[in-house]
């Protein structure tokens, strides 16, 4: 376990721009020297592609970050969504399809605590 690397890594992740750039989400540092650095120190392109995580939106097909997390759409799950998909929780719009890899977490809840493992 590298420390600072993780550290840096964290910094990155909490201060960097968040985008979409060709229907896939990035991370990039805005021209920002001390972002260009860490990008650099931790060999990433600038932009970096993100892998879908629970960082981006839990509907199938939808790119972006994410704005809200534990939002219950019909007691289904807690899904970590983006504005749009928010406000169309908030405005009791139907559940669109999830994507499998927020299935397959909201499906490991514990049942009596509802964590996850």
């Amino acid at each position: 376990m590298n420390k600072c690397r993780d550290a840096l890594e964290a910094m990155v992740w909490q201060f960097g721009y968040q985008g979409v750039r060709d229907g896939k989400p990035i991370i990039w540092t805005g021209g920002l020297s001390a972002l260009e650095e860490a990008f650099e120190a931790l060999g990433w392109e600038d932009p970096r592609f993100v892998e879908d995580s629970d960082a981006i939106c839990d509907v199938e097909g939808c790119p972006e970050w994410t704005v809200s997390q534990g939002v219950a759409w019909e007691d289904t799950g807690y899904w970590h969504i983006c504005h749009k998909h928010s406000a169309a929780a908030r405005n009791n719009e139907l559940q669109p399809q999830m994507k499998q890899r927020a299935i397959d977490r909201e499906a490991s809840r514990d049942p009596i605590t509802g964590y996850l493992p």
